[in-house]
């Protein structure tokens, strides 16, 4: 009997070892980390990097810094918001290697390097290329995962946050900022609508007045949305040189600033804007625009 029971637990033991075997054998490659022999692949300057070239998905964005100011230059030349590269510079000066997930090549899609998600990154400095590597997924809050162009070699770099580089929308990288007019600097604002034209001036008193009636509190509003005037879009449109805008603002402040506005056929409607001098077209949302385009009967109240 003793001897029965014997072989039971050397069987019972010998199912064990198999069973262990199995979990814990090498099935294929490891996700934990290989051994670094770098921590980066490259030093950058973060003052001295001035370009910057992103390509995802088919499209490429080239964010260039001169004179100290970060803008667009491809698809279209136009001012960023600058803390948004700065972010995306600080990622790059900072970068660190922490480990190799994978050596596989058949593995790099799971990582997010496919045609469609994976996003290559140039950087130069002072001019001159300083790097090229390869972004996909995000590994962490503040990781990704990346790789170098012509190796298969995967990593999770921190202080690489994709959402600096790549985001959902062309515009996300663009400054909103159509003008700054400080209300204080304000003499007299022009307006000339379809139904009525109109001119409101400061009087020697410091109020404004539109000929003998004073102005209200939606003109100190008007006033207030100059300071900060922001777009809700741009536009691609191309308006010939005879455009004829449906309004027009014209803002003394020691210097003229004009707003001339063109009311769309779409639905919903929206306003498109342009400055003379400012190639830019923007897209205003018509209830917007509507805060700029007070008639005289609102603005005395």
């Amino acid at each position: 009997m003793k001897s029965s029971k014997t072989y039971i637990y050397l069987a019972v033991f010998a199912v064990l070892l198999i069973a262990a075997y199995f979990i814990t054998a090498d099935r294929g490659e490891k996700t934990s980390s290989y051994k670094l022999t770098e921590k980066k692949f490259f030093e950058l300057d973060s003052v001295k990097a001035d370009r910057i070239e992103i390509v995802n998905n088919g499209s490429k964005i080239v964010l260039t810094k001169s004179s100290g100011e970060w803008r667009m230059e491809e698809p279209k030349n136009y001012r960023v918001v600058s803390a948004l590269v700065e972010n995306a510079v600080s990622n790059l000066s900072n970068m660190k290697l922490e480990s190799i997930v994978s050596k596989n090549p058949e593995k790099k899609d799971s990582y997010g390097f496919d045609e469609t998600n994976k996003a290559d990154i140039t950087v130069y400095e002072s001019g001159n290329k300083k790097a090229e590597f390869i972004l996909g997924n995000s590994s962490s809050a503040a990781g990704s995962f990346v790789k170098k162009p012509d190796n298969d070699f995967i990593y999770i770099a921190e202080n690489m946050d994709r959402n600096n580089f790549v985001r959902p929308k062309l515009e996300d990288w663009l400054d909103k900022s159509i003008v700054s007019i400080p209300k204080q600097s304000v003499t007299s604002v022009e307006f000339i609508m379809p139904d009525e034209t109109f001119k409101a001036e400061k009087s020697p008193a410091g109020n404004f007045v539109i000929g003998s009636d004073s102005t209200g509190k939606n003109f100190d509003g008007f006033l207030n949305l100059l300071e900060r005037l922001q777009t809700t879009g741009f536009s691609d449109t191309t308006l010939s040189g005879d455009t004829k805008f449906t309004d027009k603002i014209i803002i003394d402040w020691g210097t003229k600033t004009e707003l001339d506005l063109l009311k769309t056929d779409k639905s919903p409607a929206t306003y498109l804007l342009m400055i003379p001098g400012d190639k830019q077209i923007y897209e205003l949302e018509e209830n917007y625009a509507k805060n700029l385009l007070k008639s005289k009967k609102d603005l005395l109240q």
